[in-house]
């Protein structure tokens, strides 16, 4: 967590260039993102941050300054823009951090749109107006014909999942994870988990020393979970993802397991 308050500290002091934990994801830019309302990368993960980066390198060649529209929303925000008819998902990602609805200067909302959902990293929605919305959760797409935001796709924790801090992992650190999308509390996590790699099961790995099901209460608690990367060195320079089940679910309709983003982790530089 340290690195990440650093990069923060630093792109207010700078106001166009940041270090959101450079070189930790698959997709980052060159670390100076150019902003016309710092103010609102409060609250947004180093994951987002640094996917902006990219989009505005890529697409604008860095020159095309981004205007957030709406960061991070408090559970209470959310609700009302719901109540209010907006396209507020119950299980937005915005709660967490990880989303982002925003313009760039000089590149179309369609054309953001299509080079995102090339990626095939993240979540992206366009509504045919200036703005497009940007997540880090699982890779998805849509528009205002086909958003289910009024619908019960994400009640009784249907649409949860899993994300790592980071991408890119070295020995000595923990794997950091958290659980997101979660609309309904408590619900509980099974102690040993799978780690997969390249789409396999490889080994079994505990949480804790505790009892076999982990209980967790609310998004604070969602957000505690690590694993040593000592226990997954022997696996080689592959690609791994993190296969999680549930225990003691609200509802039936909670999936049984879930499968995190994948990371890979540099052993060599």
């Amino acid at each position: 967590m340290k690195s990440w308050f650093a990069g923060i500290f630093l792109f207010f002091l700078s106001v166009t260039t940041f270090a959101a934990d450079e070189g930790r994801f698959f997709y980052h830019g060159n670390g100076k993102l150019k902003i016309s309302n710092a103010s609102k990368l409060r609250g947004l993960s180093p994951r987002l941050i640094a996917l902006l980066d990219y989009l505005q390198e890529q697409l604008s060649h860095g020159n095309g300054t981004i205007k957030i529209l709406s960061g991070y929303r408090s559970p209470q925000y959310n609700e009302n823009l719901r109540k209010q008819g907006r396209l507020a998902g119950k299980a937005s990602l915005h709660l967490e951090g990880m989303a982002a609805d925003f313009v760039m200067e000089g590149v179309s909302a369609k054309r953001m749109w299509e080079y995102a959902r090339q990626l095939n990293c993240c979540g992206v929605g366009f509504y045919h107006g200036n703005a497009i919305h940007l997540d880090t959760g699982p890779p998805r797409f849509w528009d205002e014909t086909t958003s289910k935001v009024y619908t019960d796709i994400s009640t009784h924790n249907k649409q949860i999942y899993a994300v790592t801090r980071y991408d890119i992992y070295h020995p000595g650190e923990n794997l950091v994870f958290q659980i997101v999308r979660a609309t309904e509390y408590p619900f509980g996590i099974k102690n040993e988990v799978r780690i997969m790699k390249n789409g396999e099961e490889w080994k079994k790995v505990r949480l804790d020393n505790k009892g076999d099901c982990i209980v967790v209460h609310n998004r604070e608690e969602a957000q505690q979970f690590a694993i040593p990367i000592s226990q997954l060195l022997d696996g080689g320079a592959q690609q791994f993802s993190i296969q999680i089940s549930f225990c003691d679910k609200p509802s039936d309709e909670m999936p049984d397991q879930i499968l995190s983003n994948p990371f890979v982790i540099v052993t060599q530089e």
